[in-house]
C-alpha cells in the first residue's frame, strides 16, 4: 500500500488528527494508522476523549462517523438514557407491562415501542421517540375513545342523539371521540340526514344544515315554500333552469325577477326576503328604466 493511501496520511492532509488521537493503540496493536488503508472495511478499536471504547470500520470513520455513545446511538447510562434525559417522561413508564425493561436501559431517542401509563391511569403503547417529540396520552388528548370517559356519547349526549346508527354501520357514538376527523351521518329531530365531521359538530357546534338554512331542501326551506309571493316574481326565462325550489331564502345568489307590471331586474335573493324586503326598483321609484336592471 502506498503511504498516501493510509489513514495517517488522510488525517494529516485533511486536518483530522482527532482520528489518530482516538485510535486505540493498545487494542489494535500491531496495526497502526500508517499501515491500514483509509478506505478499509476492517473493524478496529477506537477510544474517544470521554473514555468510550468501540469498534468501527476505518472507512466509516474516514467518512465522518463519530463516537456512538457521545452521539446518542449507543446507550450510555447516566448520559443519554431516557431516565436521565427526560425524567418526567420516564415517570410515565409502565413498569408492569414493560417487564424487566427499565427507562435507564433505553435511549431517549429510541424508536422502540413500549408501554406508558399517564397520571390518569390510561395505558397505551407508543415509541419512545414519538413521546420525546411531544406525543401525549391518546385518551387524555381525545385521539382514542374510551366508552364512558371521553367518547361522544358521554361528553356530548345531545349530538349522540342525532347519530344515524343505520348509515354509520359499526361506528357508534360510544366508540368515537368528539375530536375525531371522521365524516359520519347524522339525522336531526325533523328527520333531515346529512354528513359532517364529528369534530365540526362537537367543537364548532355545527347543526343541521337544512334547519339552519345553509342547504336547500325542497318543500322545507326553499324559497318557493317559505316565500311563495316572492317566488311568484321569479323570472324563469332569464334564470336559465334555476327554480325557486332550488334556493334558500337566505341565499346571496343574484337572480332575475319580474314584477306584476313586467319590470325586470336582478338582485340577491336574501335582499328580497331579509329585513330590507326589497321589491321592484321601478315600482318603488328607485329606477326609471323599465328594462333589465343589474
Amino acid at each position: 500500500m502506498k503511504p498516501e493511501y493510509s489513514l495517517k496520511h488522510l488525517c494529516e492532509q485533511q486536518d483530522r488528527m482527532y482520528l489518530l488521537q482516538e485510535w486505540d493503540w493498545n487494542k489494535n496493536a500491531p496495526l497502526t494508522p500508517d499501515t491500514i488503508h483509509k478506505g478499509s472495511h476492517q473493524k478496529v478499536w477506537w477510544r474517544c476523549d470521554a473514555g468510550h471504547s468501540w469498534q468501527a470500520q476505518v472507512r466509516s470513520r474516514s467518512d465522518g462517523s463519530k463516537c456512538p455513545y457521545c452521539t446518542g446511538r449507543v446507550l450510555w447510562v447516566g448520559r443519554n438514557d431516557l431516565a436521565t434525559v427526560n425524567p418526567a417522561l420516564a415517570a410515565q413508564w409502565d413498569m408492569e407491562k414493560n417487564g424487566e425493561l427499565k427507562p435507564t436501559e433505553v435511549l431517549a431517542g429510541s424508536g422502540k415501542y413500549v408501554w406508558w401509563k399517564c397520571e390518569n391511569g390510561h395505558s397505551w403503547r407508543a415509541s419512545i421517540l414519538s413521546r420525546n417529540r411531544g406525543a401525549g396520552c391518546p385518551i387524555c388528548s381525545g385521539k382514542t375513545a374510551v366508552s364512558g370517559e371521553n367518547d361522544l356519547s358521554t361528553l356530548f349526549p345531545d349530538l349522540a342523539v342525532e347519530w344515524d346508527a343505520e348509515r354509520n354501520g359499526s361506528l357508534r357514538p360510544d366508540n368515537v371521540t368528539p375530536y375525531s376527523n371522521k365524516k359520519v351521518w347524522w339525522r336531526c329531530a325533523l328527520g333531515h340526514e346529512w354528513q359532517a365531521v364529528i369534530a365540526s359538530r362537537a367543537v364548532e357546534r355545527s347543526a343541521c344544515p337544512y334547519c339552519m338554512g345553509r342547504r336547500v331542501l325542497a318543500g322545507f326551506n326553499d324559497l318557493a315554500t317559505l316565500h311563495p309571493k316572492i317566488a311568484a316574481q321569479w323570472d324563469s326565462t332569464l334564470n336559465s333552469g334555476l327554480t325557486p325550489e332550488m334556493v334558500t331564502p337566505g341565499s346571496h345568489k343574484r337572480v332575475w325577477w319580474k314584477c306584476a307590471e313586467g319590470h325586470v331586474w336582478k338582485t340577491a335573493i336574501y335582499s328580497r326576503t331579509g329585513k330590507q324586503k326589497c321589491g321592484c326598483p321601478v315600482c318603488a321609484g328607485k329606477a326609471t328604466r323599465q328594462f333589465k336592471y343589474e
